[in-house]
């Protein structure tokens, strides 16, 4: 079968069993994987992109290298991971600009330097055109899998919901980001949160948002759960550069490349989480929450599944 017919998340569920070893810390197919050293898991995670896929307009290549490493960085920590260290994997034109190469890699060393870690070097290959591959490592005391049961309550940790989708839609039609800094901020330079940390040993799940919040909580009613929304951040600006609170909650569900997560929490620890999501300094909101049943609903509404595919236009 093709790609573009299986589609990545089926093709991905194939993928991810393969070698993978039992009884690792997280499961196949979580948004990282790891190994146990003592009672210390050791996460791993390698994202690829090629760069004119993900540099918005006015993005410069210290940007898109610093987005690198915050996307990988995502996914170690929505998994309790404190990251390490990350490498570069480079695909470069030969006639490219030195100084083009110089600030991808700032980029990334600076975004790795603002969460603790630090830059390990890599590899650099010829290509047709710019591809970077992101590898960042991890250590997590309590690994936190993609699980929840039904009664638990789903939080929105961090404030770029709907505004990363929002530059998004911008870039593609050319609209301007002027007046709207927090949006221009979140694209650009999105940093995810060292803060998430504070709440291990409290949740149940935690899921990478960067395929948008409805595939992502289409991936956790995947386990077998339904899933309801009682309500969506929206923000002041993100309602302004939609127009309407309609548009609003499409950019909110369908934008991506947020490098949040999506915490599931047992209702019986609900106020220790919020008390140390407070003392950390890390904006949650209540979404929702997680029954029996299937699918993913917005204040009883189904939610299409719509989220980034490699595979699919």
């Amino acid at each position: 079968m093709r790609l573009k017919d299986l589609g990545e998340r089926a093709f991905l569920g194939k993928l991810a069993p393969i070698g993978y070893p039992p009884g690792a810390p997280l499961p196949p197919g979580d948004d990282a994987g790891g190994v146990w050293m003592g009672e210390v898991a050791w996460l791993l995670k390698t994202d690829g992109f090629l760069y004119r896929e993900v540099a918005l307009l006015g993005m410069g290549p210290f940007e898109v290298g610093w987005r690198g490493v915050a996307a990988t960085a995502s996914d170690l920590l929505c998994k309790m991971g404190r990251p390490l260290g990350f490498t570069l994997g480079l695909f470069l034109p030969p006639d490219l600009e030195e100084d083009f190469v110089l600030e991808l890699v700032k980029g990334a060393a600076e975004a790795a330097g603002r969460l603790g870690a630090v830059l390990l070097g890599g590899d650099t290959n010829a290509g047709e055109e710019v591809a970077l591959t992101v590898s960042g490592f991890a250590q997590a005391e309590v690994p936190l899998p993609r699980r929840a049961l039904p009664g638990d309550l789903l939080y929105l940790a961090g404030d770029r919901w709907g505004r990363t989708g929002a530059a998004i839609w911008a870039h593609h039609r050319g609209r301007s980001l002027q007046g709207f800094p927090e949006i221009r901020e979140a694209a650009f330079y999105p940093l995810p949160r060292l803060e998430l940390l504070a709440l291990a040993g409290l949740l149940r799940g935690g899921l990478d948002s960067s395929d948008g919040l409805a595939e992502t909580l289409w991936q956790l009613a995947e386990l077998g759960l339904r899933v309801d929304l009682e309500d969506l951040p929206l923000y002041p600006d993100v309602l302004a550069f939609a127009g309407d609170e309609a548009a609003a909650k499409e950019l909110v569900l369908y934008g991506g490349e947020e490098f949040e997560a999506v915490l599931v929490v047992p209702p019986e620890a609900e106020a220790q989480v919020l008390a140390r999501a407070e003392a950390a300094g890390l904006p949650l909101f209540r979404a929702g929450r997680v029954g029996e049943g299937e699918g993913v609903f917005l204040q009883g509404k189904p939610v299409p599944r719509r989220g980034y595919d490699h595979f699919r236009p």
